[in-house]
């Protein structure tokens, strides 16, 4: 069994990106993987970061109509698609990282998202990617 040693810490090295890739659940119960290089940011620059993603609205649910609505939908899925394209730096997928593949894949495949705004969250929030 081989023992690795630690390194000492040294302040004010930041990564050029995080690389990870990410196990997402397909909608067909498969699972697929979502390789992805996250952009590093410090704990305070990833709630400035939160904050320019979420100070535009968000269409409002209406829990008296029941369901959300399709505006609703839209918006959500135009602000997880921004919110995936301003973390990530690139993507290993076979389509260009772009804003509107971004919002395509928050349409598309909502557990992909999920799985990459928890894994960023704990990168930014806790400095580990986790499981």
């Amino acid at each position: 069994m081989s023992e690795q040693i630690a390194r000492q810490i040294v302040f004010g090295q930041r990564p050029k990106g995080v690389v990870h890739s990410l196990k997402i659940t397909m909608l067909d119960g498969t699972e697929g993987l979502l390789p992805v290089t996250f952009r590093y940011r410090d704990r305070v620059e990833f709630g400035a970061f939160l904050d320019g993603i979420f100070a535009t609205e968000a269409p409002a649910f209406d829990a008296t109509a029941g369901q959300p609505s399709t505006q609703q939908q839209r918006g959500v899925v135009q602000l997880n698609g921004q919110y995936i394209h301003g973390c990530l730096q690139e993507w290993g997928l076979d389509v260009p990282f772009t804003l509107d593949n971004c919002i395509q894949l928050a349409t598309e495949l909502p557990a992909a998202v999920q799985a990459v705004m928890d894994t960023y969250r704990r990168l930014c929030l806790e400095g580990r990617l986790g499981n």
